[in-house]
């Protein structure tokens, strides 16, 4: 039984006619008679008698259509319930984010659903360290971070979903000789430094970056920024190049170029959960996630 069967069910009845019932619905009325036809094979009952001029509802008809308005009656007072209900829930939902990353369109359309949906829920919202940010989902301190695969997938008291995934980039000053060129490779950057945040703080480590460029033929400079602005602000004046994703701070200012390289491949962001967490919102978010078809 399809709604578009029901439908017609219930505007032939009401006008005694499929060709009135028709209009009503903007359908055709050959396709008013196919639905009701194809409802009365399904259910083994005549539902109409067919005159000359009119239609009437059999005995069988008849009956079946109060059983479906009592239903529908009551479906709507259930969904009436449901979004008195929905508006009603209230608390704190938090996620946790990167320093210096921005909002990408999947959680960012995520949050903004759930807003609409419940507008006495408060998003909080805390940018960290991927360290600090694995430590507190797992801890259920925050109910949502979004990070890298690579860096949760060893982290046994989590679960996550794919969100996006994002090209690794290589920045560098928007004056630096191989900006714009076609196809570079990593040896083309031998002679740069490379600057990166400490260890606690980045995604990119000394061992990472150096096991990458010893492939390439070369052994790096390393350079040390105790933060990320600062770290932006050096790249910016020609001191180093930097590693960041499409999606980062870093990679969309103005005053740097930047360069997709084979020996840095896309990394897939996640979104991160605490299976035993308790907030009644972020099992309602998690749903939504999967209406939405993320995961």
């Amino acid at each position: 039984m399809t709604s578009s069967q029901v439908e017609c069910f219930f505007a032939a009845a009401e006008y005694k006619s499929f060709t009135k019932a028709a209009q009503h619905l903007y359908m055709t009325t050959a396709a008013v008679s196919k639905n009701i036809q194809a409802l009365e094979r399904e259910l083994d009952v005549t539902l109409f008698w067919r005159g000359r001029h009119a239609l009437s509802l059999t005995p069988s008809g008849a009956l079946l259509l109060e059983t479906m308005k009592r239903s529908r009656l009551s479906f709507s007072r259930a969904l009436d319930e449901a979004k008195a209900l929905a508006r009603d829930m209230s608390g704190t939902l938090s996620f946790g984010f990167l320093k210096g990353q921005m909002l990408d369109e999947h959680i960012r359309s995520l949050i903004l659903k759930f807003e609409q949906d419940y507008p006495r829920a408060e998003i909080r919202v805390v940018r960290e360290d991927y360290r600090w940010l694995n430590e507190a989902v797992a801890e259920n301190r925050l109910d949502f971070v979004e990070l890298m695969e690579s860096a949760v997938k060893r982290n046994p008291r989590v679960h996550y979903m794919p969100i996006i995934k994002q090209d690794t980039l290589l920045v560098m000053p928007k004056d630096h000789p191989c900006a714009g060129k076609a196809d570079p490779v990593l040896a083309d950057f031998k002679d740069d430094p490379f600057i990166l945040l400490t260890d606690a703080e980045s995604l990119y480590s000394d061992r990472m970056v150096r096991s990458t460029c010893l492939s390439a033929g070369f052994d790096p400079e390393i350079l040390y920024a105790p933060n990320l602005d600062t770290q932006i602000f050096w790249v910016e004046l020609n001191k180093g190049l930097a590693i960041a994703n499409s999606n980062h701070l870093m990679a969309n200012s103005r005053a740097v170029a930047t360069c997709k390289l084979k020996e840095f491949p896309p990394e897939d962001f996640v979104l991160v959960w605490n299976e035993g967490n308790g907030n009644p919102l972020a099992r309602v978010f998690l749903e939504e996630c999967g209406r939405l078809n993320i995961n």
